[in-house]
């Protein structure tokens, strides 16, 4: 395979799945409690536990996983012009069909994909009140999703890389499951942050970056969104498009958080082999963050005694997904050439596919053609082990 580009930053969501997968591999005592699909009068969506986890074959506008509905949203409009949503009427689903979702990156001009799972059934999106939270039941549709996502990117390795998803609420079981998820061939794995029974900065989870440096397997801080002020529920309707905007616009601004925790802690000295990425984060803000982060280290947190300023460890273990932001050669020289990563977020709406190489020819003007290559294939290459 002749890589050209790479999407560092691409999913498969739980509407998208097989609907018997979760019942017909749990354990008996849990099957009652699995996702599955129930049919309703105005559609077919899937549930577990109580929860509602979206239509089948959804969109994710609103992060509720809502039926595709023409004129909401210029971007899923692009997507339905070459049948993306029409096709899963007639089952067929692009994002977990492998043909399907290889002809889909071919007519973005892609040639790989690292594919994020099923995290938010966990805790919901941008809501930490919704989701399942059940550690038992958590535990086993993750160990389900990780045995099926492995088995989907056998079928072509050259093109899928699968990051397991790992529980938040016991570092320990987090650990297991991702020596177990790299044992099936897995790149990696991705952890809810947000909701984490535990600060990362807490040495409890030093047993998973351990895990992560001894496998060789990256931890992937993927946002789950950043929460905001709601209207009163008698106003929701009339402010629904602004809070969709707060919504989207913060959703990738808990990075920040995830950054100065992890950089903190002393993760990155105790386990030099460990690498993380900020997934879907976005890329802007890390300079300010990492200038912040060394005054406030030189002022008075030099008690911690790291090895090296806080920035200096962001350069050596750290990465960063972004899909649409204009790279300067100032940003990309604060955030470091080799910690930045490229991707699409198919099939989500706040991603850039089928446009990818227009938007990527957009980002890239100005940068040497070295340091363009590196962001867009070299980096997730490397990171991931596509062999170039």
């Amino acid at each position: 395979m002749e890589y050209k580009v790479i999407s560092g930053d691409s999913h498969v969501d739980i509407v998208w799945l097989p609907e018997d997968l979760f019942v017909s591999e749990a354990p008996d005592r849990l099957k009652d409690r699995m996702p599955k699909v129930i049919e309703t009068r105005e559609e077919r969506v899937w549930v577990a536990d109580g929860t509602r986890l979206g239509s089948v074959a959804s969109a994710a506008l609103t992060g509720s996983y809502e039926p595709y509905t023409p004129g909401l949203s210029h971007r899923l409009d692009k997507m339905e012009e070459l049948g993306f949503f029409s096709d899963s009427q007639q089952g067929r689903f692009h994002p977990t069909t492998p043909e399907l979702r290889i002809k889909d990156q071919e007519v973005d001009g892609v040639q790989a994909e690292v594919l994020y799972g099923i995290l938010g059934v966990a805790s919901g999106f941008s809501d930490a009140e919704s989701g399942i939270s059940d550690p038992e039941v958590v535990t086993a549709i993750y160990d389900i999703y990780n045995v099926w996502i492995a088995d989907f990117c056998k079928r072509n390795p050259e093109r899928f890389a699968g990051l397991a998803c790992i529980s938040c609420h016991d570092p320990q079981v987090a650990a297991r499951q991702l020596r177990h998820a790299a044992k099936m061939g897995l790149k990696g794995a991705e952890i809810n942050v947000a909701n984490a029974a535990k600060p990362i900065y807490q040495k409890d989870w030093d047993v998973l970056w351990a895990a992560a440096a001894e496998c060789h397997m990256p931890i992937s801080f993927h946002t789950t969104g950043l929460p905001f002020r709601e209207p009163e529920e008698s106003a929701k309707e009339e402010y629904q498009l602004i809070t969709l905007g707060l919504m989207s616009t913060l959703f990738q601004l808990s990075g920040p958080e995830f950054l100065t925790s992890i950089l903190l802690s002393g993760a990155c000295d105790r386990y030099p082999d460990f690498k993380f990425v900020l997934g879907e984060c976005g890329i802007g803000w890390i300079p300010y963050v990492l200038y912040r982060i060394d005054q406030e280290y030189e002022d008075h947190l030099f008690h911690l005694n790291l090895s090296e300023k806080p920035s200096e460890l962001w350069h050596r273990q750290g990465y960063s997904t972004f899909q649409d932001e204009r790279l300067t050669p100032e940003i990309v020289q604060a955030v470091g050439e080799d910690n930045i990563l490229w991707g699409s977020d198919y099939p989500h709406p706040d991603g850039v596919w089928p446009d990818s190489q227009e938007f990527i020819k957009n980002q890239r003007g100005g940068l040497p053609a070295a340091t363009r290559n590196k962001i867009v294939c070299g980096n997730a290459a490397k990171l991931y082990g596509f062999r170039l």
